[in-house]
């Protein structure tokens, strides 16, 4: 490797910038806001994912062909440290990057960290940065305000119905784990409903919506639960799940009767916002 290398000093420590990875929704500059307050940070914001940030937040605008100018600009920063964080949404199109020289040189590795399933993509980024000197960390370690305390999110709880497809959502996603699918489930009086593949939460709650009104199930509006958490044995410094405004939206128009997800191992995001909107829909939010 050659070049300056990044800065020693240890993550969480307040020493050193946080190179922070910006892909796309709120929580990439609510994760800034946080850390801002207790260390230096420079955000990358992934182009084509990544919404627009304070103005406030040094951010630099990063394509897929722009690997050399991002470790450059990290480096002058005294950057060792990175968090991913956010989402993303499509994989880059290699045929159509124009690579500057860093990239050149580790297309090769760029183009095999990207094949295969989420968690195989999220081992394979990370082991890309920690081979050009760089330590990726954890939300847990960066910012671990973010994460879910166990309990409700807003005034609401779950019943004893909600509570036992909490619990088969909750065993599902377990036994799931080894096959790399998705991170959450809709469960419906004790019938699993949709299971998140490639197309994200979000889609699903779509298509829970969908089946629902073309009465492929049957229920009273409220029944039923999203349940989310990480997978067994995931890696939480990237791909680390995560709920927000957006989700619970999808899951009201699904008509579920509330969310719930694994505390310590989950990220809330616009935590203030949810907990308004779920007491308002009449709906549960909560961490077990």
């Amino acid at each position: 490797m050659s070049g300056a290398q990044p800065a020693n000093g240890p993550a969480g420590d307040g020493e050193g910038t946080l190179a922070i990875i910006a892909g796309a929704g709120a929580l990439p500059w609510e994760a800034a806001d946080v850390i801002a307050r207790r260390r230096k940070i420079v955000v990358f914001a992934v182009d084509g994912e990544a919404d627009a940030g304070p103005a406030s937040i040094e951010t630099h605008r990063i394509g897929p062909g722009q690997i050399g100018r991002m470790r450059r600009i990290a480096i002058e920063h005294g950057c060792r440290d990175v968090l991913l964080i956010g989402a993303i949404r499509s994989r880059p199109d290699f045929a159509s990057i124009i690579p500057d020289l860093e990239t050149l040189r580790l297309l090769p590795r760029i183009v095999r960290a990207a094949v295969g399933g989420d968690d195989t993509v999220v081992r394979n980024v990370i082991g890309l940065f920690e081979q050009e000197g760089f330590r990726v960390v954890s939300v847990a370690e960066a910012a671990p305000e973010l994460l879910a305390a166990p309990g409700p999110v807003g005034a609401r709880q779950p019943d004893a119905k909600h509570e036992a497809d909490i619990a088969l959502g909750m065993r599902y996603l377990d036994a799931s784990s080894p096959f790399d699918v998705g991170q959450c489930v809709a469960v419906v009086d004790g019938r699993v409903i949709a299971v998140e593949g490639a197309e994200g939460t979000d889609a699903m709650l779509a298509r829970v919506a969908d089946i629902r009104r073309a009465r492929r199930f049957r229920s009273e509006k409220g029944a039923g639960v999203l349940v989310k958490r990480a997978k067994t044995g995931q890696d939480m410094r990237s791909d680390v799940p995560v709920i927000g405004a957006d989700t619970l939206r999808g899951a009201i128009k699904a008509g579920l009767g509330g969310i719930a997800v694994e505390a310590g191992r989950t990220i809330i995001a616009e935590r203030v916002v949810v907990a308004a909107e779920a007491d308002r829909a009449r709906v549960f939010v909560v961490a077990r």
